[in-house]
């Protein structure tokens, strides 16, 4: 037996220059088997071309015709996302900004879309690397349509947590007021001059496992005025016959709130499975001649479920929000839930909604367009979303047959170190919204550190 595959092994051996001859070769290898046929007498197949039939060309020709500027934006966005990410182009979250000299960093910062416009302006880091985070933050942004704000923040740890200082300025020239209500009306649109400026010191510290607290002390002050000469009608021309509570008045004080955070996820730029959930309640107290006290509560939950590939995810939200006052307080409207952040009714443009009350529920179907190299790395994700809500001034006001749902889609740009950029198209039955944002949406992020305004609310 040995000696038999000896043999077979020289065989082969002594063929593999037959197998090399090229097809004029009429010369046959032979093996312990037999002859190896050689030249056009080996074993092969040859494929004919067909060219595609006149009706599947018909058909398919729209569809590329139509795919095709598609295909090329995408290429286009993968190019320069790749270039953007190895040269430091692109703005990113946390310190690793293009710029950097020493523990100085800097990058540009922008917004794009609701009703502050196209603006830009930077942001400045301060690293202390050896306690392993930012130390201060200095960020400014203006627009085209008259918007200005710039804040500052401290954050460093602190015994067994970690502090934040922060504060900040902020005027919107063409702030818009609809009325209150879940019935108010597209049509009622007005513009008033909005200024806010605040100073606060906030605390977080783990409690057990993935839940944290944060206690915060913030003052604010929040003053209204009429709006530019180009922006029209006024506020005071709109409802002259029924002014928001505290327009043309400053309402000062100071908002005292208590918020837990649990936090099951990763928060890379693609979310892992988990759950985040938040809750608090603030309380605001008057330092000025106008206003009475209120109380504000806030929560919100979200959940990333993994669905049959990787990393197609369904991101589900939900949010609530509530003034607790007298009939005969006097809460400023401007201290009032709205969905000015562009995260509550996606749909509708900033501020349309506005009421003691707001609630929120959406859903987001995100999945990865394509990855640079490897899974989670540098890439871009696609995502759907259906959302739906209302405002409210009563709780019995809550009633689907007054939901407002909006829907749409966009592109999250993930870099080597996480979430990078969202632009987003939404839609609802009043309008189209159009936002670039270097901000998550379901993530619940901010602080006093990152220059979020805090004008009555503990999140």
């Amino acid at each position: 037996m040995r000696g038999l595959v000896l043999s077979s092994m020289l065989a082969l051996c002594w063929a593999a220059p037959g197998l090399a001859q090229t097809d004029s070769s009429a010369v046959a290898a032979q093996s312990y088997w037999g002859p190896i046929p050689a030249g056009d007498a080996a074993p092969r197949m040859a494929y004919r071309s067909h060219g595609s039939h006149p009706i599947e060309k018909a058909l398919s020709t729209p569809f590329y015709v139509a795919t095709y500027p598609i295909y090329l934006f995408t290429r286009g966005l993968k190019a320069g996302l790749i270039f953007g990410d190895e040269h430091g182009f692109l703005p990113r979250l946390g310190p690793a900004l293009p710029i950097r000299l020493g523990l100085l960093s800097a990058g540009p910062g922008f917004a794009y879309g609701g009703h502050t416009g196209f603006g830009g302006g930077g942001t400045l880091l301060l690293d202390r690397t050896r306690v392993g985070n930012d130390w201060v933050r200095l960020r400014y942004l203006t627009t085209v349509k008259g918007m200005h704000e710039g804040s500052g923040g401290l954050r460093a740890p602190w015994g067994a947590g970690e502090v934040e200082i922060g504060g900040g300025y902020k005027l919107e020239r063409n702030a818009r007021f609809f009325g209150l209500g879940p019935s108010s009306l597209k049509s009622d649109e007005s513009f008033f001059t909005e200024e806010q400026s605040w100073a606060g010191v906030s605390y977080r510290r783990a409690l057990a496992g993935r839940l944290t607290s944060d206690v915060k002390a913030v003052y604010s002050s929040i003053g209204t005025r009429g709006p530019r000469k180009e922006d029209g009608p006024g506020l005071v021309q709109q409802f002259a016959s029924a002014l928001p509570e505290g327009f043309g008045s400053r309402s000062d004080g100071v908002v005292a709130s208590a918020l837990l955070h649990y936090d099951t996820t990763k928060g890379s730029g693609r979310p892992e499975p988990g759950v985040i959930v938040q809750g608090g309640a603030a309380h605001f107290s008057p330092t000025g001649d106008y206003g009475d006290p209120f109380w504000r509560y806030a929560g919100e939950a979200g959940a990333f479920l993994p669905l049959w590939f990787t990393d197609r995810t369904l991101a589900v939200r939900g949010a609530l929000e509530w003034v607790e006052a007298a009939e005969t307080d006097q809460v400023p409207f401007t201290r009032l839930p709205t969905n000015h952040s562009g995260e509550n009714l996606r749909g509708f443009s900033n501020y349309r909604w506005r009421d003691r009350g707001l609630l929120d529920v959406s859903a987001e179907y995100r999945w990865p367009v394509w990855a640079l190299d490897r899974p989670h790395s540098t890439g871009v994700d696609a995502y759907l979303f259906l959302g739906s809500g209302q405002v409210f001034g009563e709780w019995h006001e809550i009633t689907t047959h007054v939901w407002r749902t909006s829907w749409g889609g966009g592109f999250r740009a993930i870099l080597s170190k996480g979430f990078g950029a969202r632009i987003e198209i939404a839609r609802s039955t009043e309008s189209t919204q159009i936002r670039l944002r270097a901000d998550q949406m379901f993530d619940f992020k901010g602080g006093l550190y990152a220059g979020n305004a805090h004008v009555a609310t503990p999140n």
